[in-house]
Formats: structure tokens, sequence, C-alpha cells
């Protein structure tokens, strides 16, 4: 079983913190998974040119019985179940489930890289994770993830939505 797993989610279409929740359920419906903690829900600006609504993120840990491969499949089938349409970078979504740490591994293959590439450069990535786990190392880096927070500038807006003791547990 692989330990501190991060899934990033999030969501700037329809019932944004209702996709959420779906997402994490979807997530902790598959019998590999098993839901450790969900962060709180914050309400976060769009780090793209593109003009769009704003996001509700937050992060998922779990252990997970599988291979990280296996659990990109689970990731990219739930998007697609719940409407995700690709084609726009960084454009706007039903819902996005991203893995941004997978323990301590460190894979860059065409299809998956982790840790997640922009993980360092993302507000909407790290404080969620951080507020799981406020001593999680960057495993490319380094460094604690929290450190990343005091270079990123403040266009990256952030507020808290629903906090994590008002959201379901999922185990």
């Amino acid at each position: 079983m692989n330990r501190k797993i991060f899934i990033g989610i999030g969501s700037n279409i329809g019932d944004k913190i209702g996709n959420c929740i779906d997402g994490i359920r979807s997530i902790a419906a598959d019998n590999r998974a098993y839901v450790r903690d969900a962060s709180s829900m914050y309400l976060t600006s769009p780090v793209s040119e593109m003009v769009q609504e704003d996001f509700v993120n937050c992060a998922l840990s779990i252990d997970w019985d599988d291979t990280a491969f296996g659990l990109l499949d689970l990731l990219n089938r739930t998007e697609a179940a719940m409407g995700r349409q690709r084609g726009i970078r960084n454009g706007p979504r039903v819902i996005d489930l991203d893995i941004l740490l997978f323990g301590d591994s460190v894979i860059r293959e065409r299809r998956l890289t982790v840790p997640h590439p922009e993980l360092h450069k993302r507000k909407f990535a790290i404080v969620p994770c951080v507020e799981i786990d406020g001593e999680i190392v960057h495993p490319l880096y380094k460094r604690p993830l929290k450190e990343f927070l005091a270079h990123i500038d403040d266009s990256q807006k952030i507020a808290l939505l629903k906090d994590r003791k008002e959201i379901p547990d999922f185990n």
C-alpha cells in the first residue's frame, strides 16, 4: 500500500462543490483506495489567461493499493464519467483530478509526471495539501511544500469556502 498520495481536485463549471464531492466519492468507492483525509474547499482564481469562473479546489490524501498508472486510469475514467471535456489547456472544467504526489516517487513518463510539474507554483494545490500535512516534502526539490508559498505572487487568489469539518467522511 502506497502512502502520502495527494490528489488535487477542482471544478469551475456547474455545482462546483458538488462536483468536487462527487469526484472524491468516486475515488473512495474504488476498492484500491482508502481516504486518509480531505482538505477544506477553497475558492481560487484560475491560473490561465482565459477568462473563466473561479474554481473550487481541494486535496485528497489516500492510501492506494496499485500503481500510479492504475490511479491515473481511475482519475481519467472518473473525469470522463463526470463529463470532463478535454481540449483547452487550463480551460474551464466540470472536474479536474490530478495526482499531485505519489509518496516519494518521481515519475517522468509520457502519460504521467509526478510530482505534478506545476505543484510548487500553485497556491490552489499547495494550500490544501499543507492543510492535510504541514510537513509534507516535495520529493523532487527536497523542501517542505509550505516553503514554496512565499515565492508565489498575490495574483493567485485563494479563500476558504467550506471548512474540512463540513466535508463528509468518505470511508
